[in-house]
Formats: C-alpha cells, sequence, structure tokens
C-alpha cells in the first residue's frame, strides 16, 4: 500500500490518497505538485497566532526488511530522522507542494482565491463608467466602484501581497479603468471605515483589525 501524506511544517496532517500501484501514487503525486496556485498560503492562525507555514507531499510505503528511506530534510538543511526513521512506514519520495490561500470578501458567499478576486470582483462589470479603485486599509483590500467590495487578510503583509498581485496582473495584461491607490492615509481612515461600515455593515471593530483569522 502506498500513501501520499501531506506535511505542514514537517508535521503530519492527513493522509491524502491510497495506493495499491506505485505508479499510480507516483502519478498522483506529480499532478498534485505540478498544479500552480494564484497565491499559495504562506501564514496559518494556530494557537492565537499567526504561523508561518510550508507545505510537502511525502509519498510512503508499508516498510519491510532492508527498505531505506529518502533522505528528508527540514528548510534549514537538517536531516529529519523521526520521519526517515519511522518504523511502520519509508519514504519513497518528497515534493514541495502549494495550497491556494482563500480570502474572506464581502457579498460572497463562499472564501475567494486571488484569481477568482481578479476575475469575478475586480474586472467584473468594469467600463469608463465602472471605475474601480484598490486601497489598502489595515489588512483590508478595498476595492470601490459604484459599490464596495472588502478583501479580509491575515496581516498587513498578506494584503500587501494581494495588493501586488493584482496590480501586477493589471499592468501587465494593460486593463483600463482601474486605479492603484496604495494605502489609505492615516487622516483618511476615518472616512472609509465610516464608508464600508455603511455600505457593508461590517463592524467598526473588525475594520480597525490588522490581524484576522
Amino acid at each position: 500500500m502506498y500513501k501520499l501524506v501531506l506535511y505542514e511544517n514537517d508535521n503530519k496532517l492527513k493522509v491524502l490518497y491510497n495506493y495499491s500501484r506505485r505508479k499510480d501514487a507516483t502519478y498522483r503525486l506529480k499532478s498534485l505538485t505540478s498544479k500552480k496556485v494564484s497565491l499559495k498560503k504562506e501564514v496559518v492562525y494556530k494557537n492565537k497566532e499567526l504561523k508561518e507555514v510550508s507545505y510537502r507531499i511525502l509519498l510512503t510505503k508499508k516498510r519491510e526488511e532492508g527498505d531505506k528511506s529518502v533522505i528528508v530534510r527540514d528548510g534549514y538543511g537538517k536531516i529529519l530522522e523521526k520521519i526517515m526513521n519511522d518504523p511502520n512506514e519509508v519514504v519513497i519520495s518528497v515534493s514541495d507542494y502549494e495550497i491556494e490561500e482563500q480570502y474572506s470578501v464581502t457579498g460572497a458567499n463562499r472564501k475567494l482565491s486571488a484569481s477568482e478576486i481578479l476575475k469575478n470582483v475586480l474586472l467584473n462589470k468594469i467600463s469608463e463608467k465602472n471605475t474601480k479603485q484598490v486601497l489598502m486599509l489595515n489588512n483590508k483590500l478595498i476595492i470601490d466602484s459604484l459599490v464596495i467590495n472588502m478583501v479580509t487578510c491575515k496581516n498587513v503583509h498578506e494584503v500587501i501581497r494581494l495588493y501586488n498581485y493584482l496590480r501586477k496582473l493589471c499592468w501587465d495584461k494593460s486593463i483600463p479603468n482601474v486605479v492603484f491607490f496604495g494605502e489609505v492615509h492615516k487622516q483618511d481612515k476615518g472616512l472609509w471605515y465610516k464608508r464600508i461600515h455603511e455600505q457593508t455593515g461590517v463592524s467598526y471593530n473588525r475594520l480597525y483589525r490588522k490581524i484576522s483569522r
């Protein structure tokens, strides 16, 4: 039996798939790890704080006599003997894995990826009469036009990352009627808090925050 096992920061999260044939497991591993995401998940909220994360998928099988694991190292190059010397399973292959970051967006009934925000929020119904401006307010991305959409990110670094992703794609594709204004100035924050609260119903306490789950 072959397993594809997801690891977060070198800690086992869960078994993704089980296969009876190695070639099937290898094919699925290649398929999973070759898939590109718009913006990968880099931080998670755990134990009341944000932590940086990275992901890998390990291809393993039941350990038999004479089996030797491939070398598994952490991000600093240290050999992870605990994983390699598991008495029950041997590691056949290790591959980095990207998980798509998902964002809460006002007006959406589910979380959206960066590429979905670009397509379904920023560029949706854009025109000369519906020019959109993009701003950063604490850990929120604001897309303002005839209506206001607010995207909540985990922290300020994450909103900058999303802002730069959208700005670069719009620049590269010469998309008109989108203006990127950067961070809202301190003296203007009060006006934006009021507008967003009145149009979206988002509480002031949430708007003031710089860190979210």
